[in-house]
């Protein structure tokens, strides 16, 4: 069956808008509303699932199902999970003022677990699960923000961050790096403390200089603050957010930095300079949660799984495995055994 991408024309004045900068609206927390007109099919009702295969899961993103990141990473999990035999919808680009709607939508039709991948979908998720107290939800909270039929799931990426650490001290030249955030959350904050901790294990003297830009998706605002970081003599650079990351990269080419991918390859939009990616394997969390969910095990979860469950993920870039070299990439793939064994624990600073 195919994939539906099930969006709302909510606000049709920002079509072109959509369809120039898919990318930069594709933040954590965007703001941007769909443009698509297309509503979700309407489907008779069947009897209650057995088992996991035989669920609907329906994912609301905040942007692009291509933007090689937050978003395109859930959406990837649901294709996934369609091949397994799921039914999987999609709705794009949903601002959390019209979040409640499309939630309400999917929960009237029968969906089993409805999953809202944004920060920003908090109050929408609370609100309809309330009223559809059968139907199991899901948000991207990171706060172990949970209700009987609310879940919230964690982002541990400080995990991977501590890995980039190692390849931060290899290639970067002054020994300070920069981190920069959409906002400075506990799922951000520990992101560079964790770099900075990994790269004292290789660099004692290393040091970390931070900036929370106030947003998701602002480039043009990301790439001036990584520029003001540079002239401090940071050159290696880790961000939590789609457009922190995008400014990053934009910067970093025009100082001959290094920058770290957010949740997905960005290596594409600067092979130059894009050393290494943080990915986000989604599947095994979804799969975990429509399991829990057939199994009526669902309620007050916080799903945590990181690196042990090879949902965090850490790769060097094709263009930066020989300027890394072999002794480092053996020291982050030993590393990441030891962390997923349970023998070394990343510290979690989240302020």
């Amino acid at each position: 069956m195919t994939l539906q991408f099930l969006s709302r024309c909510l606000r049709p004045s920002l079509t072109a808008l959509a369809v120039v900068l898919p990318l930069l609206l594709s933040a954590c927390g965007s703001d941007t509303a769909s443009t698509d007109t297309t509503e979700p099919e309407s489907t008779a009702e069947t009897e209650p699932a057995t088992d996991s295969e035989s669920l609907r899961l329906a994912l609301i993103l905040s942007g692009s199902s291509t933007d090689q990141s937050w978003d395109q990473a859930a959406f990837e999990a649901g294709e996934e999970m369609e091949a397994e035999g799921v039914e999987v919808a999609v709705s794009e680009a949903v601002d959390p003022a019209d979040a409640a709607a499309v939630l309400r939508q999917y929960a009237e039709e029968g969906y089993d677990l409805i999953v809202a991948h944004s920060f920003s979908y908090q109050d929408a998720v609370f609100q309809v699960s309330q009223e559809f107290p059968d139907v199991n939800f899901a948000w991207a909270g990171g706060i172990d923000g949970t209700a009987e039929n609310v879940a919230d799931y964690d982002q541990p990426f400080y995990q991977g961050a501590y890995l980039v650490g190692l390849i931060a001290a290899e290639l970067s030249e002054t020994g300070k790096l920069g981190a920069l955030y959409g906002f400075d959350i506990p799922a951000c904050h520990a992101m560079g403390e964790a770099m900075l901790a990994g790269a004292q294990t290789v660099i004692p003297e290393a040091t970390l200089t931070t900036a929370a830009v106030g947003d998701w998706y602002d480039v043009a605002k990301a790439k001036e603050a990584t520029l003001s970081q540079a002239e401090t003599g940071v050159d290696f650079w880790i961000g939590c957010g789609q457009g922190p990351t995008l400014g990053q990269i934009e910067a970093a080419k025009e100082v001959d930095g290094y920058v770290t991918g957010y949740v997905g390859d960005m290596s594409s939009l600067g092979p130059e300079v894009v050393a290494t990616n943080i990915i986000w394997n989604m599947e095994p969390l979804f799969s975990q949660m429509l399991e829990d969910t057939a199994a009526d095990e669902f309620a007050g979860k916080f799903y945590a799984l990181g690196v042990p469950e090879d949902v965090i993920q850490v790769e060097v870039t094709s263009e930066f495995q020989d300027d890394v070299g072999d002794d480092t990439l053996s020291t982050v793939e030993s590393t990441e055994e030891e962390i997923a064994s349970g023998s070394l624990e990343v510290p979690f600073v989240p302020q």
